[in-house]
């Protein structure tokens, strides 16, 4: 299958135009935008979960919150974007500026807690579902198209 639109500098992601960024390492399809640049506020947990259940993202709705591991898989220190404050964060520039300073993922810790990672030194931790602050999510499915 020939994959069109434009590719990011080292040519691993494409995007596709619709809102979609695919990546060619993993065959994972990523929201260009997450929550918090897409709707301009922080999301706890289950907010974030509420929120890729509802995205329509390219004309699909088989979203979801990302794991641990596949969030790992974009996290690149040698490349850099900026979050919604302005900061630095090790992602390709080929998503969305203006994110979340770290990421919302799908894995529980108990019955209080979530994992997320931080975009700016990708570690990992838990902190309780309520937490909203300066966070995001953004939503992945599986396939290309």
């Amino acid at each position: 299958m020939k994959l069109t639109g434009m590719l990011s500098k080292d040519g691993r992601f494409i995007d596709n135009e619709n809102g979609t960024i695919t990546d060619t390492k993993t065959n994972l399809m990523w929201a260009k935008t997450d929550s918090y640049s897409g709707l301009g506020n922080c999301l706890d947990w289950d907010e974030s979960r509420e929120y890729v259940s509802r995205l329509g993202t390219g004309g699909y709705s088989d979203w979801r919150m990302p794991t641990v591991k596949e969030l790992k898989s974009i996290f690149e220190k040698s490349k850099s974007n900026k979050d919604g404050s302005g900061n630095t964060f090790h992602m390709d520039p080929i998503f969305a500026t203006g994110s979340g300073y770290w990421q919302w993922s799908s894995e529980e810790v108990g019955t209080c807690c979530a994992r997320f990672m931080l975009f700016s030194n990708g570690d990992i931790l838990e902190y309780t579902r309520e937490c909203f602050f300066t966070g995001g999510v953004r939503a992945v499915r599986s396939g290309r198209r």
